[in-house]
């Protein structure tokens, strides 16, 4: 089972997918916790390209067929031997965030990507969080701040792409009613675990 975890940044998802992958380990299960990009040892690269400021002249272009190849590379490598011995995957991003970030917040035409998406694994559920590009700001800003982290490439976007992507990820979400849970990320840390434990936990048990 696949389980993906989208949002803007500073929504929360990767606070909430570690305190996840905790709750369902103390229960037993033995969830594998990966991300995208940077999921593997070449992906972690990429990643590297993708978040350096210094290479502010990225092409769009550019930036989504790293995406892709990351994400390539990512299927065969982690997810899908883990799928294939019956490891639940949680994965914080997917092929969604390209959608909703690349497709919704830079507008690129993403129909020619069709061929690729056809090996792309569904996710079971997918959980997004929503947040407003001003909240979201701030706590980047506070993170960067307390952990000494450079704000990245993505990160120093203009307010104007993230209402973008927010509304991609929206309207990916009513696209795909029975995959998408849309979560305020404004709510308490706790609420928000306790909310996804039992969504995650029913699923397994059906």
């Amino acid at each position: 089972m696949l389980i993906t975890f989208e949002g803007i940044d500073g929504c929360g998802k990767t606070t909430q997918i570690n305190l996840l992958k905790e709750a369902l380990s103390n229960a037993g299960h033995d969830p594998l916790l990966t991300k995208q990009p940077g999921g593997t040892e070449l992906g972690a690269k990429i990643r590297g390209l993708l978040l350096d400021r210094s290479n502010e002249a990225m092409c769009p272009q550019t930036e989504l067929l790293l995406y892709m190849a990351d994400r390539m590379q990512h299927l065969e490598d982690v997810i899908k031997p883990a799928l294939a011995a019956d490891r639940l995957v949680l994965c914080d991003r997917y092929h969604d965030a390209t959608l909703a970030y690349q497709g919704g917040g830079r507008g690129l035409d993403l129909s020619w990507l069709k061929p690729l998406e056809s090996q792309i694994i569904a996710p079971t559920k997918t959980f997004v969080f929503q947040i407003s590009p001003e909240v979201s700001k701030q706590r980047v800003l506070a993170r960067s701040q307390s952990g000494g982290e450079a704000i990245c490439r993505l990160e120093a976007e203009e307010k104007a792409f993230f209402e973008r992507t927010n509304q991609a990820y929206l309207a990916l979400a009513q696209a795909e009613p029975s995959r998408f849970v849309v979560i305020d990320a404004e709510l308490p840390i706790q609420e928000i675990h306790e909310m996804l434990r039992q969504e995650v936990l029913d699923l397994i048990a059906s």
